[in-house]
């Protein structure tokens, strides 16, 4: 076994480290900046006299980067959250009860990143599992003790403060701003997806109606009685994002409409200002809240669709192709029923080459011989044509002269009506139209009826077979009679079905194929007891066969 020697070995790791290590440091930059941004903001918008703000996106910023990457992310957490904690509050919180609030910051983010990731949250949130996985686990691990540290820490602080109502305040902003960031960072840094160009325009378009949209309901310039109704015009535009693009594109139009709003009610702007901090909050979070159920709702069900109708197709698929693998299994079957004309007409054949050659006959022999290849050729074709149906492969039709799809079948069964001394009577006009076929398929059919009535009139008085060719108003008509004993009345509800025979050591498998092969072309294969005994097999060929779906050469019915 190869290996590396000990300088290239020690090389090869300190790249590693070093990359992973600056991998590291870039994540960690981007953590303590978002972190502390949005912090900023949070604060910022806060209407409240002892520090509640609106909302808190920060805790969803390290549960985001701790689920995807890790937990190499919690020192940055802790930083981020040692110097928000250290700018913004230590005037109201003691600062033993700020180290309290980063350590449960930081429990709270741990457990929900370990949660998220045993329990295999998907990065793309497009099952419904995957939505309500991370609503629950935000709600209670990230933002309940994130909640709980910070409202310990305001009650001990100030003692106007009450803990219950400060806690509720605080888990309510906690969450809201998780709900609104966290989604966001996880499906854009954990699920990258390249959009295409009508993807983006349609990105385009909304992005500019919702924040239109938003824009004017919290200017102010509104009165509250129309701004309130008008806030909810941006759920039609989420739903249709959910539905149509990325759940990237659905969580950042989330995103704008929320910090548009926030903003705004920050502010004082807005219908939802009026109502008090309590009301406001609320009510504002609660309509919030909804939006990003809704977009994350409905993109998780449209995915399950989407996948849902993958799977079924794929189903299908297979299904379709275990249905060829069983019909390839009767053919197997029928291989040597097929084949067998070809190669008896092949021995046949040779067996006259050789005496014409004793005999010294070679314009006979000749002939002869141009027999024999025609039969070796038929019988390559037709092994070709089901290695092609087994491939999914549709044969190619081409316009062919009836005289020139009689013609090679009586060729090909001569040898075999001379050794029976089976008279064959053929009715062919000159004047008959051609026909877009598959030539092997509809010859194939040919030397099946044709077989059988050698079969049926084999020992019979008079033994006679007549193959008769109409052209018709429907089509071309191809007629097989015989002077044989006829059909088992009982027999003819299901001639045509597979395996159905009552010869013996017959497969049941000719009829079957025939008509298949027949209805492939758009044509029909009937049979019927004559008057005055015998059969009769009749299928036509439609002149015009645009609607012919040749894809099973070699199928079965049933």
């Amino acid at each position: 076994m190869n290996t590396l020697p000990l300088s290239l070995s020690r090389h090869h790791w300190r790249r590693v480290v070093s990359v992973n290590g600056m991998a590291l440091l870039l994540r960690s930059l981007m953590l303590v900046t978002l972190y502390y941004a949005v912090g900023m903001w949070g604060f910022v918008f806060t209407p409240d006299a002892h520090g509640i703000p609106l909302v808190w996106p920060a805790t969803g910023v390290g549960l985001a980067f701790v689920f995807l990457y890790g937990y190499w992310m919690l020192p940055a957490v802790g930083i981020a959250a040692a110097l928000i904690t250290w700018q913004f509050t230590l005037e109201v919180v003691p600062p033993l009860e700020a180290v309290g609030i980063v350590a449960a910051t930081l429990m709270g983010v741990a457990l929900g990143g370990h949660l998220l990731r045993r329990l295999i949250m998907r990065p793309r949130l497009d099952r419904l599992r995957d939505v309500w996985l991370f609503l629950s686990v935000g709600a209670v691990a990230s933002s309940g003790l994130a909640a709980l540290a910070g409202a310990w820490g305001m009650a001990v602080g100030l003692e106007e403060v009450r803990f219950t109502q400060t806690w509720w305040l605080c888990w309510v902003a906690d969450l809201m701003g998780l709900v609104l960031v966290a989604p966001a960072l996880i499906s854009w840094l954990g699920a990258p997806v390249r959009l295409s160009r009508p993807v983006w325009i349609k990105a385009v378009v909304l992005t500019t109606g919702i924040t239109g949209i938003a824009a004017l309901v919290y200017s102010g310039v509104l009165p509250a009685g129309i701004a309130m109704p008008l806030s909810y015009a941006v759920f039609p535009l989420i739903m249709l994002a959910a539905v149509r693009c990325p759940v990237q594109i659905t969580v950042t139009l989330t995103l704008i409409a929320g910090l548009i709003a926030l903003s705004g009610t920050g502010w004082g702007l807005g219908p939802f200002v009026d109502m008090g901090l309590d009301e406001s909050l609320l009510s504002l979070n609660a309509q919030l809240a909804l939006l990003v159920l809704t977009g994350l709702v409905l993109n998780a069900l449209s995915h399950e669709r989407e996948a849902a109708e993958q799977r079924a197709r794929h189903y299908l698929e297979d299904l379709a192709r275990a249905g060829r693998l069983s019909t390839l299994g009767e053919l197997s079957s029928s291989l040597a029923h097929e084949l067998n004309q070809p190669l008896c007409a092949l021995s046949s054949y040779a067996q006259a080459c050789k005496r014409l050659l004793a005999q010294g006959k070679m314009d006979a022999l000749q002939e002869a011989l141009g027999q024999l290849d025609a039969s070796a050729h038929r019988a390559a074709e037709t092994v070709r044509q089901m290695r092609a149906f087994a491939a999914g492969q549709t044969p190619e039709q081409q316009p062919v002269s009836p005289r020139d799809l009689v013609h090679p079948v009586l060729e090909l069964l001569r040898p075999e009506l001379n050794r029976r001394h089976i008279p064959l009577t053929v009715h062919l006009p000159d004047a008959l139209p051609r026909v877009s076929v598959v030539p092997l398929q509809v010859e194939q059919v040919l030397i099946n009826l044709l077989r059988n009535a050698m079969d049926a009139v084999q020992g019979r008085s008079p033994a006679r077979i007549d193959l008769q060719v109409a052209s018709t108003r429907d089509g071309l008509t191809m007629i097989v009679t015989d002077t044989g004993p006829g059909i088992p009345p009982e027999r003819l509800p299901r001639l045509f079905d597979p395996f159905a025979t009552w010869k013996e050591g017959g497969l049941g498998l000719g009829l079957s194929i025939s008509r298949s092969l027949i209805e492939a072309h758009g044509g029909q294969l009937t049979a019927r007891n004559l008057p005055e005994g015998g059969a009769e097999f009749r299928f036509n060929l439609p002149l015009e066969t645009h609607h012919a779906n040749p894809n099973t050469p070699y199928s079965s019915r049933g």
